[in-house]
């Protein structure tokens, strides 16, 4: 494939996961704002929010041992029901895995073959924005829990 088709596929695939991805970074946001006001309700819901956005069966890791072994290690922290550095470093591994082990092959096979299901690499593209949108919320709600 040339290089101008691969930019156009890649154009039009952040076209379209720009729109898809704009009502999960919405619920994002409005858990960020609770966080100033009532920063116990966005606790709550902030895990509300990581555990619905990483079942297993949304992220399509079934398969894969590296990415089930580190949303296992995401689930743990999570039942703590506390924010801290445990389930941060846990979401920043899943995170890492999930790029590597999932996203990186699909899009080099995305870019390299035209008959590769556009929806696949969208879907997968999609669950990193979302793996990374929910640290970078808890990031967030760490700095307002500090100056509180």
């Amino acid at each position: 494939m040339s290089a101008p088709k691969q930019i156009e596929r890649v154009g039009s695939l952040f076209s379209t996961l720009s729109d898809k991805s704009k009502p999960f970074l919405e619920k994002c946001s409005k858990t960020k704002f609770l966080a100033i006001v009532d920063y116990e309700r966005a606790s709550d819901e902030y895990v509300k929010l990581v555990r619905k956005t990483l079942s297993t069966k949304s992220l399509g890791i079934a398969d894969v041992d590296d990415c089930q072994g580190s949303l296992s290690n995401v689930k743990s922290a999570l039942d703590s029901l506390q924010l801290n550095t445990g389930l941060m470093d846990a979401l920043e591994n899943l995170r890492s895995t999930y790029l590597e082990s999932m996203l990186k092959p699909a899009f080099k096979r995305y870019l390299q073959s035209e008959s590769c299901a556009k929806g696949d690499i969208e879907k997968l593209y999609m669950n990193a924005l979302k793996i990374d949108s929910l640290i970078e919320v808890m990031q967030f709600m760490k700095r307002i829990e500090r100056i509180q």
